[in-house]
């Protein structure tokens, strides 16, 4: 039997990616940090790949029902 993870762990976890995404953004955008056009890049870039594992948990979880 294969194991399932619990609904609301998934379901943190999509949270927990969006709100990444979201503060990574903003600290870009709002300039909460002093970051050079690399780290600028670097956090929006890595926004852009958690986004994406945000919508794929998220797909996952709806298909799981």
């Amino acid at each position: 039997m294969q194991a399932r993870p619990r609904r609301v762990a998934v379901v943190t976890v999509v949270e927990a990616n969006s709100l990444w995404t979201t503060l990574s953004v903003l600290t870009v955008v709002v300039g909460w940090f002093s970051l050079s056009t690399v780290g600028a890049v670097w956090a929006v870039l890595q926004a852009i790949v958690v986004a994406g594992f945000a919508a794929l948990q998220y797909t996952a979880l709806r298909r799981a029902r």
